[in-house]
């Protein structure tokens, strides 16, 4: 494999860099994922052909393989074993992995998969030329991945995939809330509302401000907490940096009229007091502070968090934008895509493993069988609670957005690398921004001053990294 300036400058990079954020090596996946549950028919899954290349290197922080702590084989592996395939595990540390990555591809011995972690790899690393492109080994047409066409076409580069999804994640916010509290304060409830098509931010704010009113005496009440501004912004269907069709370029969006519109209501909702930042774990301790809405990905009402047999809690999606005709969800793959490193030539076994992957996370066999598991985990759950947690807000009814902001550069995406406060990079920073207040002066910051603060920067940056992405483009023509 040789290797242009750009590239070995790229790996460099990447070898000094300290931290891989994102997922730190957890699948993603519940508790349960490594139980023996029923393997879905092969049927669909392309056998590697005798005589080819059919062990793959992975290079991860967790052994893929049965281990002593798991020590049940995994549905996508046992379907791997089973058409012929291995995995080799390449053993390292989630602040070494991007040091060790980057060294075995300069040695020419590179690894054939690493696990995708959201930020950094796409556009950034993508076009440094550390992965390559997907479409020889997956077609998005056929019946086995069109129903992740629409995500794989927003990570799309010069035109090609680098990013074959398999399933969603757990860890983007739903809204979690006491169903008893509702009806003691005698509230409209957000279920109905949601199945009204009538659950937005106005309905929302109309349910917190009620519920915030209604302290007596010294109590101290809140509409909502948790991971929630950067999910109403998302409910816009638009983000702080966006992939310029026309121009074929990443832009700085941050004047866009429907971000502005996000951002003056966070900032209202938060001057009213109804939003209120902080960290406190799972739902259980939200609502024993008095919050109404605790927006939080489903581990924080799942397992050692879940509802007790005397509570009665429901969830419902971020409240939708109302200026919008769509539902729009913030996207999480980490823990369920792989990424095919450059330079790995096992072709044939790539596209079975990540085939065995697909089957094995989309069955109608393999889901049935993680139901059941779930409810023996979290049996306080109800069945409303499931369907919206774990199939509605994957539906055909929402669009999973993907932000390109979370990997232009280290300034702008890489939270190791923020100099602020609350350590987050710009762009998860400005998202948060109209919720915050200076430290000296307690003044809430506005949109206008969060803008004008770093449109600077993220022109600059963007500046550089469209000339790397021209130069990419050009290359791999």
């Amino acid at each position: 494999m040789k290797f242009s300036k750009r590239l070995l400058a790229a790996l460099l990079a990447l070898a000094a860099a300290a931290t891989i954020t994102g997922c730190s090596g957890s699948s993603g996946k519940d508790s349960s994922y490594e139980e023996k549950v029923k393997v879905p028919s092969t049927d669909a899954i392309t056998a590697i052909p005798e005589g080819a290349e059919n062990t793959l290197q992975w290079l991860g922080v967790k052994d893929l393989n049965p281990t002593s702590n798991a020590k049940e084989k995994s549905v996508e592996m046992t379907l791997f074993n089973d058409k012929g395939g291995k995995v080799e595990w390449i053993q390292t540390e989630t602040l070494k992995l991007n040091d060790k990555l980057a060294s075995l591809i300069l040695a020419n011995t590179p690894p054939d998969m690493v696990e995708f972690s959201q930020r950094m790899v796409y556009p950034c690393n993508i076009i440094k030329g550390i992965y390559q492109p997907v479409d020889e080994i997956v077609d998005f047409d056929s019946a086995m991945w069109s129903d992740m066409k629409s995500v794989a076409e927003q990570f799309k580069i010069g035109g090609k995939h680098y990013i074959a999804p398999t399933s969603f994640g757990d860890t983007m916010p739903l809204m979690f809330y006491n169903q008893a509290t509702i009806e003691n304060e005698g509230l409209a409830d957000p279920y109905e509302e949601y199945q009204n098509g009538t659950w937005d931010w106005n309905t929302c704010e109309e349910i917190m401000t009620e519920y915030v009113s209604k302290a007596t005496g010294d109590e101290k009440r809140y509409g909502v907490n948790g991971w929630f501004p950067e999910a109403i912004f998302t409910t816009t269907g638009t983000t702080i940096i966006k992939y310029d069709e026309k121009s074929d370029k990443f832009i700085n969006n941050s004047k866009d009229a429907n971000l502005e519109r996000a951002a003056k209501w966070l900032y209202d909702i938060t001057k009213q007091g109804l939003y209120v930042g902080g960290w406190n774990g799972g739902a259980r301790q939200a609502f024993e502070k008095n919050i109404l809405f605790y927006a939080m990905g489903r581990w924080a009402a799942t397992t050692n968090n879940a509802p007790s047999a005397t509570d009665n809690w429901m969830c419902v999606p971020i409240p939708k934008d109302p200026n919008s005709d769509a539902y729009y969800r913030q996207l999480d793959i980490v823990g369920y895509t792989y990424m095919w490193v450059a330079g790995s030539t096992k072709k044939d076994a790539m596209k079975c493993w990540l085939e065995c992957c697909k089957i094995a996370n989309t069955s109608d066999e393999y889901k049935q069988a993680q139901k059941k598991k779930f409810f023996e985990n979290n049996p306080n759950w109800s069945e409303e609670m499931y369907q919206m947690a774990l199939e509605e807000v994957f539906s055909d009814k929402f669009i999973q957005l993907v932000d390109p902001g979370t990997g232009i550069s280290a300034e702008i995406s890489d939270d190791s690398a923020a100099k602020n406060d609350t350590r987050q990079a710009i762009n998860s920073y400005m998202y948060a921004g109209t919720t915050l207040s200076d430290y000296n002066t307690n003044a809430q910051y506005t949109w206008t001053q969060i803008r004008e603060k770093y449109s600077p920067t993220i022109d600059s940056e963007l500046k550089k990294f469209n000339e790397n992405y021209k130069k990419f483009i050009e290359d791999n023509k």
